[in-house]
């Protein structure tokens, strides 16, 4: 078996070294990106949208960011509406193969069209991180590997012309090829991905991680989902260990009992999975379950695009310059920039696709970390833009309720504020924090403050939760439609209604 994973695994390896000797060879980004630009807009100028926008009088990048405005989803809606209903050359000429269902941060779905164009976009920065990862993580290739599965409890579903909504399966990411050679090597299989409900999802998981005779890598999102993957392994390790036999069961058992997950994968060599912005105070958890293992950031990806990947050794993630068009607006002065202009600084992130996605704001945030003359810049995710709760005025973002969890001493723990009629709860599993003493940080925000002087807001209230908190976060998003790979951590929620989600302790504060 171990002969044939190698095998497999090197057989990858080979068919992703074009896209890698490409991506590192010295180059002019500027050009690189323009002979991108220009060559969709030539092949999409005689769509609704070209037509609207005149691609074909396009010549320069001053031409594209004069004729073509800045767009949020909601600016596309109309056209994948008539997309939906067989409406064809709306964005983009090329056969929509599906739609992929993502959601808001307000929990809004939403509907990203996926072409042939748009999932050889992503291949172009899946294929030269993976040939990384083969040459440079010792052992990678001996073993199989698991990629997070985002479970289905309902029916497929389509458009009224019948187009696809959602991927069948992880595998369907890459190439036509690899895609044989993947299902193989994948340590869980697609079936999982229809399941009844979300225990059986992890029951299923779980059992077929634990017959994996040889795991190397896992790629998963949010990094509170694989240890919630590795508390439900804990928490139900009798009944899993009685499917597992002879010495397996026997470390299983024991390395359970430990929360020592390495032991239970001791061919284990790197954990993908996100790392900044509000996932990094998860990953303190994800080392202490697999001491021994590399863990290493994911880039910046989102249904929409392959924004960057990472370098083993390196800091932050390179852009993947050959996927998109890329533009970034800088946050000190609001001025948009291309990628060959960029600076050290902060930016919001701007691309334009082959999936009919032009000049689209995703809404995150990167800190451009370093620019080199003839190779793509190093980038790293810091945030959301724009994400806040705002009930009377007080403007609370991400970012400072973040904050406010740090300068508590609490971010470790879990932590979620949510609004609630007229006040706000922190749904926390901490037990010292108090009221008082969260309303008081709050206070800290100008208008947080000005709505409680004004009686628009009464006093935050904490909420001590026990139990599974971060997993019932994780499936009161997906009953409500948003896919596993698309929920992140998060210190702020805009959704009411918590509680009843949360198993609540008796401790009084």
């Amino acid at each position: 078996m171990s002969l044939e994973l190698k095998l497999l695994n090197g057989i990858c390896r080979l068919l992703y070294y074009g896209e890698y000797r490409k991506f590192i060879a010295p180059c002019s980004i500027k050009k690189v990106q323009m002979q991108y630009l220009l060559k969709l807009l030539k092949r999409n100028a005689k769509t609704v949208y070209g037509r609207k926008y005149d691609f074909q009088g396009i010549k320069s990048y001053e031409d594209f960011a004069g004729k073509v405005p800045l767009t949020t989803y909601e600016d596309y809606e109309p056209y994948i509406h008539a997309m939906e209903n067989g409406e064809k050359a709306v964005l983009t000429k090329e056969k929509i193969k599906l739609f992929e269902l993502t959601s808001g941060s307000s929990g809004g779905k939403k509907l990203i069209p996926y072409t042939k164009s748009l999932k050889q976009e992503f291949g172009r920065g899946i294929k030269p991180w993976l040939y990384d990862i083969y040459t440079n993580v010792n052992g990678v290739g001996a073993g199989k590997s698991y990629w997070s599965i985002t479970p289905v409890t309902s029916k497929k579903s389509y458009t009224p012309c019948k187009i696809p909504v959602g991927f069948e399966e992880d595998a369907e990411y890459f190439g036509f090829i690899e895609q044989g050679i993947m299902r193989r090597l994948f340590a869980v299989d697609g079936s999982v991905k229809f399941v009844s409900d979300m225990q059986d999802f992890y029951t299923k998981t779980s059992l077929q991680l634990l017959s994996c005779s040889c795991l190397t890598l896992i790629s998963v999102w949010n990094p509170t989902f694989l240890t919630l993957l590795c508390d439900f392994m804990r928490e139900h390790k009798d009944s899993l260990s009685r499917k597992l036999s002879g010495t397996k069961k026997t470390v299983f058992l024991e390395a359970a009992e430990e929360n020592r997950f390495d032991k239970i994968f001791p061919d284990l060599k790197i954990i993908s999975c996100w790392a900044d912005g509000s996932a990094a105070s998860y990953i303190d958890t994800v080392h202490a379950y697999f001491p021994n293992v590399y863990i290493q950031p994911k880039g910046l990806l989102a249904t929409e695009c392959f924004a960057s990947f990472p370098l083993v050794g390196e800091a932050g993630a390179r852009l993947s310059i050959y996927s998109h068009f890329f533009e970034f607006r800088r946050l000190t002065d609001g001025k948009i920039v291309t990628a060959d202009l960029l600076c050290e600084g902060e930016y919001e992130l701007i691309v334009t696709t082959g999936g009919g996605f032009y000049r689209y704001c995703i809404g995150d945030i990167v800190e451009v970390q370093k620019v080199y003359p003839d190779a793509p810049p190093r980038i790293r995710f810091l945030r959301r833009n724009g994400i806040c709760s705002d009930l009377f005025g007080e403007k609370l973002t991400e970012e400072f309720v973040k904050g406010v969890c740090e300068g508590l001493g609490i971010a470790q723990s879990f932590c979620l504020l949510a609004p609630e009629r007229k006040h706000y709860c922190l749904y926390t599993t901490d037990t010292n924090v108090t009221s008082e003493m969260v309303d008081a940080a709050l206070c800290m925000s100008y208008h947080y403050n000005y709505c409680r002087q004004l009686g628009q807001l009464d006093k935050a209230q904490v909420i001590p939760v026990t139990g599974s908190p971060g997993k019932a976060y994780i499936e009161r998003l997906s009953s409500e439609g948003m896919r596993i790979g698309d929920i992140k951590p998060a210190y702020l929620s805009k959704k009411d209604g918590w509680e009843k989600y949360f198993e609540r302790t008796t401790i009084k504060c």
